[in-house]
């Protein structure tokens, strides 16, 4: 049962002497991260998400020292921003709640809302309300899906009235592109799980109407914002492709997981002694959102989110540079414990590198045919964090 509300404590330490002065990160001290973190910091901030429970949470489940913690938690108020809350409590209401939509700076507005109306209604009348209203948006990646499933998961109110903030100031409209989808029309051809593969790799990446680097205002949302502007007639096209594959959209789903996995595979450059990744591809987010769209949304609305996302990751794989796909002969791997083992060790100075770890195995344990792909990403991972780059701009481009 969904908690109600969080009580508010009066905790005579901070959460960071907190996590300095406890090994484990129980439900009281996750409780109290949480609502300390509640309405200071905005979720995203320059394509920079707070991740700041997302990232504590992995790290304990991995076992990590009271100072590991410590230090991630620093690490990761770095990317945080504060929030602006205007000083009418009532700015946005049941009336007027659409007309702030993909507005980022109405961000703690819509979460002093969304705090009220689930406190009021419940978790099942909130999102019937205010979520599943909405066509699915694209907005941040799809992030705020990911953040709403972590929350449901863990039974954080605040979680969970944060990832409604998140997606409703984040709000990209998409429907006029998405009505260009075919219903499913219920005949099944054979599974094929390479199939969104074919469609990037074959297709996108050898169609030169999509040459041209699209730069936006130097963020990610932007440009994705101007892709689907300047090219949306052409993105239609390739959203009628998608439809007209005779897979039901779990089937659908399954293979936009196994693609998410090949581009995190895709996205990384090495030498002899650094790696680079794309952190839009290899960070996770395209298999964290096909993850929680599996968890989160209700069967009669599976294939309008299952659309949303490979429109999200057509745009990432576009807007990243299109990736080349090389099928090459697997290195000498290490086994997972070795490579996880070296992650975590140094996760903590790179916070960002625990949540792509997790998304692998996340995506390893439900679809175990992916096995040998997440082997290889681990074993990227664990070079990549010995002294790696994250890189914004999109590996793609330099290819």
């Amino acid at each position: 049962m969904l908690r109600q509300s969080v009580a508010q404590q009066q905790a005579p330490l901070s959460s960071l002497e907190y996590i300095q002065d406890n090994v484990s990160i129980d439900r009281s001290l996750l409780l109290d991260i949480v609502h300390e973190n509640h309405l200071l910091y905005h979720m995203e901030k320059r394509d920079r998400p707070n991740n700041i429970v997302r990232v504590l949470v992995n790290l304990h489940k991995f076992k990590a020292t009271k100072e590991q913690l410590a230090i991630a938690y620093e690490k990761t108020k770095l990317d945080v921003a504060p929030i602006h809350v205007t000083d009418s409590a009532n700015k946005i209401n049941e009336i007027n709640w659409t007309e702030f939509l993909g507005t980022s700076c109405s961000y703690g507005d819509y979460l002093v809302f969304f705090d009220k109306q689930l406190s009021a209604l419940g978790l099942e009348e909130t999102l019937d309300r205010y979520f599943y209203s909405l066509e699915p948006s694209v907005g941040s990646q799809m992030q705020p899906l990911v953040q709403l499933s972590f929350g449901i998961e863990r039974n954080l109110p605040e979680i969970i009235t944060q990832a409604l903030a998140y997606y409703a100031s984040s709000y990209l409209d998409v429907s006029a592109i998405l009505e260009y989808c075919q219903p499913y029309s219920g005949e099944n051809q054979a599974n094929n799980i390479q199939f969104v593969n074919g469609i990037l790799f074959d297709f996108i990446h050898a169609d030169q109407r999509f040459d041209g680097k699209i730069e936006g205002s130097n963020t990610f949302q932007s440009a994705v914002k101007l892709l689907l502007k300047s090219k949306s007639d052409l993105i239609k096209t390739y959203m009628s492709v998608w439809s007209s594959y005779s897979q039901s959209p779990q089937q659908k789903l399954d293979a936009l997981l196994y693609t998410a996995a090949t581009l995190a595979k895709a996205a990384s450059k090495q030498s002899a002694t650094h790696v680079e990744l794309d952190w839009f591809l290899a960070g996770g987010q395209l298999i964290d959102s096909a993850l929680a769209i599996q968890k989160v949304i209700r069967p009669d609305q599976l294939e309008s989110w299952v659309n949303a996302q490979f429109l999200s990751t057509l745009c990432t794989f576009v807007v990243q540079g299109r990736p080349m796909h090389v099928l090459s002969t697997p290195l000498a791997t290490k086994d997972w414990e070795s490579c996880t083992s070296t992650i975590v060790q140094n996760a903590f100075d790179n916070p960002k590198l625990i949540l792509a770890l997790d998304s692998v195995l996340n995506a390893r344990y439900q679809h175990p045919q992916l096995e040998p792909l997440c082997l290889e990403i681990v074993n990227t991972l664990a070079l990549f964090s010995s002294d790696g780059t994250w890189v914004k701009s999109g590996l793609g481009w330099t290819n």
